[in-house]
């Protein structure tokens, strides 16, 4: 944002302001750019963190040092919008991680949505509540409910299963009951579009090792379609995560659902999106995971356009980012997500 005044003799500041929320940001800089041109580059940051996205005002007031004439204003006005990231529950395009200490509470990360010096930095930590120790499994859905936010659901000891639906600031509505008999899975991951009809599905494991999928419907009363079977053998795995369209897509597409399984051996395997309720056959992409307590598909944590994995346990926690490669699909990234707290949190999502 450039501004030529009559005089450079003059105190400047340019405040902005997100309409929704009423957040401003104040500048003022010291001296012009040259001769009595003032500029100004954001860095798209608001209060500490990527900045929401949606309308904003601009005001500029120029106040002539020496007390000579009124001062000038200048004003408009313009618009931030990114990428949707299903991983995002505050609006404003870059992913937010969620985790559960053993006291039961729950806390968001909100990552800056690009890296900063090579490493994917997290801007700010917010608490969400309390009481989330009563559920067996939690996990990030994406957008199941209908809204533009992604959403989260909660199993209990007794197989019921709750949906909070992301109200786009960064906090929950309240819970509401979608389903029973949920207990009988060891394992469930969810968030990506694995039939290509622009929902979020689910799938979840059973104790024989089947893989069920749950087709995603858009409503928030009832998620999920009725369950199919897709294959057997999901036993040998002890962790799956939902990972978006990560091999061989375009950049801009970020719906077409891949998958990752981690078996007790510590290998990854990467199992392609068939753009229906299966995988083809799987690819091994690594050794060494069991390093890791969770994995955790995080959207696109880069700003690259493709959607990234972020691996936290004892070992430290690390950004994958996405090449978009089937054979060699991640490489990793340095983070200040959860420095020192390889231990502190019973469930990441």
């Amino acid at each position: 944002m450039r501004w030529s005044l009559s005089r450079d003799s003059a105190y400047v500041q340019l405040t902005l302001t997100h309409t929704a929320t009423g957040k401003k940001f104040t500048y003022k800089p010291s001296q012009p750019l040259t001769g009595s041109v003032f500029d100004y580059s954001w860095n798209g940051v608001l209060e500490g963190i990527s900045a929401p996205n949606g309308a904003y005002t601009w005001q500029l007031t120029a106040t002539p040092t020496d007390g000579v004439g009124a001062p000038a204003t200048a004003s408009g006005s313009f618009q931030v919008k990114r990428l949707t990231n299903p991983h995002d529950y505050n609006d404003n395009g870059s992913t937010d991680v969620l985790a559960r200490n053993a006291a039961g509470e729950l806390w968001r990360d909100d990552f800056f949505d690009a890296p900063v010096g090579g490493q994917s930095k997290v801007a700010k930590r917010t608490k969400i509540g309390t009481g989330w120790g009563i559920y067996k499994q939690v996990e990030a859905v994406g957008n199941v409910g209908g809204n533009a936010n992604g959403d989260v659901i909660g199993i209990d000891a007794s197989g019921v299963q709750w949906l909070y639906l992301g109200k786009g600031d960064g906090t929950f509505a309240t819970r509401v009951k979608v389903g029973t008999g949920w207990q009988i899975y060891n394992k469930i991951t969810g968030g990506s579009d694995l039939d290509g009809d622009g929902k979020a599905d689910l799938v979840a494991t059973d104790g024989a090792g089947y893989l069920w999928f749950y087709k995603g419907t858009g409503s928030y009363t009832k998620p999920f379609a009725p369950r199919l079977r897709v294959s057997s053998g999901w036993n040998a795995y002890n962790q799956i995560t939902m990972v978006g369209n990560i091999a061989n897509s375009p950049v801009t597409d970020l719906g077409a659902g891949d998958m990752v399984a981690r078996d007790t051996a510590g290998v990854l395997w990467l199992f392609r999106g068939t753009g229906g309720a299966g995988f083809e056959s799987r690819i091994r992409i690594g050794a060494g995971w069991g390093a890791f307590s969770q994995l955790v598909g995080g959207g696109d944590v880069t700003g690259d356009g493709r959607p990234d994995l972020i691996a936290y346990g004892s070992g430290g926690t690390y950004v994958y980012a996405s090449t978009g490669s089937s054979t060699a699909p991640f490489t990793r990234q340095a983070t200040n997500l959860y420095a020192g707290e390889g231990t502190k949190f019973n469930a990441v999502f």
